[in-house]
């Protein structure tokens, strides 16, 4: 996936993470614009490696990627702070329009 969004839109993708507690730390570390996550981690969920970043980072915006989307899920994203849910049923469209809608109400609300 990091190489489609490389050339699709010209974003970098500055890390990539198997654990809940690996996003946490490049997340900090690196300081990225968004964050996009799977819901399956090898050792937890995309829902408490969300909690997690938005503890040390909570303006950044988190786009959740999953197979398991349902409606469930969607809330329990939202409720934490993700704030859009893409199925991978969706297509990789649905997940560079949720990208850069993101970013585009970033910049327009002054987070850039």
């Amino acid at each position: 996936m990091g190489v489609c969004l490389c050339l699709e839109l010209g974003w970098v993708v500055c890390g990539e993470a198997e654990t809940a507690k690996e996003a946490i730390t490049k997340a900090a570390e690196l300081r990225p614009d968004l964050i996009v996550l799977d819901y399956k981690l090898q050792t937890s969920d995309g829902i408490a490696a969300a909690d997690g970043i938005l503890r040390v980072m909570p303006t950044v915006p988190i786009v959740m990627f999953t197979l398991y989307k349902t409606d469930e899920l969607a809330l329990e994203a939202n409720r934490i702070g993700i704030r859009c849910v893409v199925g991978k049923e969706d297509g990789i469209e649905s997940l560079l329009c949720a990208i850069d809608s993101e970013l585009n109400s970033c910049v327009n609300l002054g987070k850039f």
